[in-house]
């Protein structure tokens, strides 16, 4: 029997559907007052994606010219400089983590405040023929549901 996730990564209408350009300057919208943590983060992510390609690089110099040649105080320099990236890149993986997280919030934040603030320019017709509980829950919902993440992975045996 087939798992049901299978079909959900295997869904044609999802591939072969297009975004239209208007949809996704609305969208773009929503990042622009975030500019900058977004160039940052796209910074940090780079410089971290090069930094995990120093230690096994570092690592060839220590066993290559280091300890092959005897070389007590190169391995000592290049053990040092591969604690320094691994510092450096915990660092930066920090960082990563609180744009990451300061961007999502904000847009989060900036989303529901442009959905709150069209639903109170409705008019009182509109308040009329709408259930004012549903449509508040299911403006909450919405919100929520974009901001929700998917779960990390398990560390543990997952449950399936």
């Amino acid at each position: 029997m087939a798992r049901p996730r299978r079909f959900l990564r295997s869904d044609r209408t999802v591939v072969d559907s297009h975004i239209e350009r208007k949809t996704l300057r609305r969208v773009l919208s929503f990042a622009k007052p975030h500019r900058g943590a977004i160039g940052m983060f796209l910074a940090v992510t780079v410089v971290d994606a090069v930094l995990v390609v120093l230690p096994p690089l570092l690592l060839q110099r220590i066993v290559d010219d280091g300890i092959s040649a005897g070389d007590t105080r190169l391995v000592i320099w290049l053990a040092a400089a591969m604690a320094v990236v691994a510092v450096v890149d915990s660092g930066l993986g920090l960082l990563g983590g609180y744009l990451s997280s300061r961007i999502g919030e904000g847009l989060i934040f900036d989303l529901r405040v442009q959905v709150f603030g069209h639903v109170q320019r409705q008019s009182l017709a509109f308040f009329t023929r709408t259930q004012t509980g549903a449509l508040v829950s299911r403006l909450n919902n919405d919100v929520i549901g974009a901001q929700q993440r998917s779960p990390p992975p398990c560390r543990a045996p997952c449950p399936t």
